[in-house]
């Protein structure tokens, strides 16, 4: 096994790596660097910005211009006061729902269809149909481009014609409406100014006398309906009133007049006239009956006791108060006569006869008086029972009037409805026959359409500034694409925040005269202040500077042995004692950085070919500089630096030198360069400026991780400044302030 070379007894204190996730944003682009972004891609920038613009304006331009007419309707429901026809009058509903119905009437197939026909429109190139357009555009082109001709479609009847255009006018309306308003603005627009006002004001009067028909026809329907109604109505009236009469002749009911009263309020009929009459004739009877009945038992009372000096009222009379006064008479001559005769005087006994004559002659009197008060009270008992026989008759007939007056006022109520509904349709028709003729629509003209003065669309003002506008959003947001979609890096940062290391310089590209003049030139005077920021870093290492240091790529052409010749010739010119040792067997390059170099190189020492001490083979192209080609490999190339001898070779080189440079192959494609990272002090990494894919570079820093390398940094090669400086946000002439300060203290 090879044994592996002794690394410096003081390690190289390696700068910590960049934190990649601080450092790199979502989008991949810095939100800090997008005024460099733009500067960079300042002409994709203005070719958009041109292109979007321009091509807008020359659209507009292009275009045919359109004019558009508006016209107001005022959209109010009206009400008839002449009479109350709520029931044949529609609900309007609320202002938007009517609003929306009112839209969808005036853009109705058949409003529109009354327009083309009232303007002639179907005979407008504008409304024709098959006046162009893309889809002709599109089939002529492609009847040129293959030779053929498409049969012609037939051509429409009148009807298609006019339907067609109807549907082409629908598409050039359009309503605005404001919240809680209830006018509604009817919008028009073709490319002739007089022909959008007159399309406007058709609409318009189209519309108003649309909803003058239909509130003509509602009232129509309406009238008609009523009249309908009357028909049924007055033979339903007749009907109910012959019933009324059939019913009253049926039961025999009186012809009394129907005042709509009925009970107590209404005329009494023969019957219960009657029935009045006999029931106070039967009180009277009784109270008469039984007045007579106690005369007559206080007669009787008074005959039984025959006490005619207290007669009660009834027994007196002329007759019985003669004779009582005779009796008294008679009574005090009898006392006379007794008290001054004897019982048996004659004169005593005559006057006692006379008396008891006249007592006989009271009793009958007063006979005659009870036998007239029976007879009196027989005949008011026989008047008062014929009384109430007629008044049970009289109920009864009474009770069947009132059940047949039931059956009657039930008709006569059902005629008196009927009647009233007749008349109420009949004074509904009279009323709606008066006020159909006066019957106005349920919206106004509040404006009519006037021709405008100029074209409302297309607006090449306000497109093209939008065009402008949208144009430089697309140009930002296009910029930031190409700047995320760029497989190379760069700006320095991204090379860091990607691998890791710390990006020491960018090495711009230059000729070999601009090398040779150095400060003298420009381009020599950048490419010399990017190295010596390289040589500023190893120096700042101290004693931790590596020895050997060894310069490797991902892939070739990426500048490795432009970098390594470079630093070897600033570092030699700085005094230092540099070996530059090309170690690409495979595609050495070195010669075409210097000239007159030996033919025998390092493969000849590896194997032993060469002839003297190792110092011969050596070629010192200036001061302070030696170089070692590659020479001719004979064997497999990665043998030959994995050797024993090639250790040993580095070893014995590194006593006589201040830095020992080799410039290996890539690591990619070949793994020679690989076998010599764990044997150096350090590598270095060429990164080619924008060219690099980042997985590649990124890969070829694993593989050097995986074999041990020290990475101390990366290096962008080939790099344009002036671009680097745009894209890092910095200002461009940062990278030459390095030569201009070289230049300032020369003086």
């Amino acid at each position: 096994m090879h044994e592996p070379m002794n690394r410096p007894e003081s390690p190289i204190n390696l700068p910590a790596a960049p934190d990649a996730v601080t450092r790199l944003e979502p989008l991949g682009v810095p939100l800090r660097r997008l005024a460099a972004i733009l500067r960079r891609h300042l002409l994709l920038l203005a070719l958009v910005f041109v292109l979007g613009s321009g091509g807008t304006a020359y659209i507009m331009k292009s275009l045919p211009k359109r004019y558009t007419a508006e016209a107001s309707l005022l959209i109010e429901p009206r009400r008839t006061q002449v009479s109350d026809l709520q029931a044949i009058t529609p609900d309007p509903g609320d202002i938007a729902s009517l609003i929306r119905t009112q839209i969808d009437i005036l853009g109705s197939s058949t409003l529109m269809i009354g327009v083309v026909e009232a303007l002639r429109l179907e005979n407008d190139p504008e409304f024709a149909p098959g006046n162009g357009g893309i889809k002709a555009l599109l089939l002529g082109l492609v009847d040129r481009v293959t030779g053929e001709s498409e049969k012609p479609p037939p051509e429409p009847t009148a009807k298609e014609r006019i339907e067609l255009a109807a549907a082409a006018l629908s598409n050039k309306i359009s309503f605005a409406n404001e919240i809680r308003s209830s006018v509604l603005k009817v919008m028009v627009t073709t490319h002739h100014a007089e022909l959008s006002a007159q399309i406007a004001n058709e609409i318009a009067r189209q519309y108003l006398q649309f909803k003058r028909q239909e509130k003509f026809a509602a009232m129509q329907r309406a009238h008609d309906w009523f009249q309908e109604q009357l028909a049924g109505l007055a033979e339903q009236a007749r009907a109910d009133e012959a019933a009324v009469e059939s019913y009253r002749a049926q039961h025999g009911l009186i012809d009394l007049p129907d005042d709509g009263t009925s009970g107590a309020q209404r005329a009494t009929s023969v019957a219960r006239q009657q029935l009045g009459e006999v029931a106070s004739q039967l009180m009277q009877v009784t109270r008469e009956r039984a007045q007579k009945e106690a005369m007559l038992t206080q007669a009787k009372t008074a005959m039984v006791g025959a006490q005619t000096g207290a007669l009660p009222e009834v027994l007196t009379s002329p007759v019985i108060n003669q004779l009582i006064g005779q009796e008294a008479g008679v009574a005090g001559r009898e006392a006379q006569l007794a008290a001054s005769e004897g019982n048996n005087n004659p004169d005593l006994v005559a006057v006692r006869a006379q008396l008891a004559k006249l007592q006989h002659r009271i009793q009958q009197e007063m006979g005659n008086i009870v036998q007239s008060l029976s007879t009196e009270v027989q005949s008011a008992r026989q008047q008062e029972q014929t009384l109430r026989e007629k008044l049970d008759y009289l109920r009864g007939s009474v009770g069947q009037e009132n059940t047949a007056e039931v059956g009657l006022q039930s008709l006569r109520a059902k005629a008196r409805a009927t009647r009233s509904i007749y008349d109420s349709f009949l004074t509904r028709a009279t009323q709606l026959a008066n006020v159909a003729g006066i019957q106005e629509p349920d919206a106004s003209l509040v404006s009519g359409a006037i021709a405008p003065l100029g074209p409302s669309a297309p607006q090449p003002l306000r497109f093209v500034a939008v065009a402008a506008l949208l144009s430089v959003v697309v140009g930002v947001v296009f910029a930031c694409f190409i700047e995320r979609m760029r497989g190379g890096y760069g700006s320095p940062e991204q090379l860091e925040a990607s691998l890791g290391l710390r990006s020491l310089t960018l090495v711009p590209k230059v000729s070999g005269r601009a090398r040779k003049l150095g400060m003298r030139d420009k381009k020599g005077a950048r490419f010399s202040a990017s190295l010596d920021r390289l040589r500023g870093y190893l120096l700042a290492l101290g004693d931790a500077r590596p020895k050997t240091l060894m310069i490797t790529s991902a892939l070739p052409r990426e500048g490795k042995s432009f970098l390594a010749a470079g630093l070897a010739d600033n570092l030699a010119a700085a005094g230092w004692q540099v070996l530059l040792i090309e170690c690409d067997f495979r595609r050495p390059s070195i010669r075409a950085h210097f000239k007159q170099l030996p033919t025998t190189g390092l493969a000849e020492v590896l194997t032993g070919r060469t002839l003297g001490t190792t110092d011969t083979v050596l070629r010192q192209v200036r001061p302070g500089l030696h170089v070692l080609p590659a020479g001719r490999a004979t064997g497999d190339p990665q043998e030959l630096l994995a050797s024993d001898e090639m250790r040993r070779f580095l070893r014995a080189v590194q006593g006589n030198f201040d830095i020992v440079l080799l410039d290996t192959p890539p690591v990619l494609p070949v793994s020679d360069g690989l076998v010599l990272a764990g044997s150096t002090d350090a590598t270095l990494i060429a990164v080619r400026w924008e060219k690099t894919p980042r997985s590649v570079a990124e890969d070829a820093v694993r593989l050097l991780r995986s074999s041990h390398a020290r990475l101390i940094g990366s290096v962008m090669t080939y790099a344009n400044l002036r671009r680097a400086a745009q894209s890092t946000g910095r200002p461009t002439k940062l990278y030459e302030y390095a030569s201009g300060y070289r230049s300032f203290g020369s003086r």
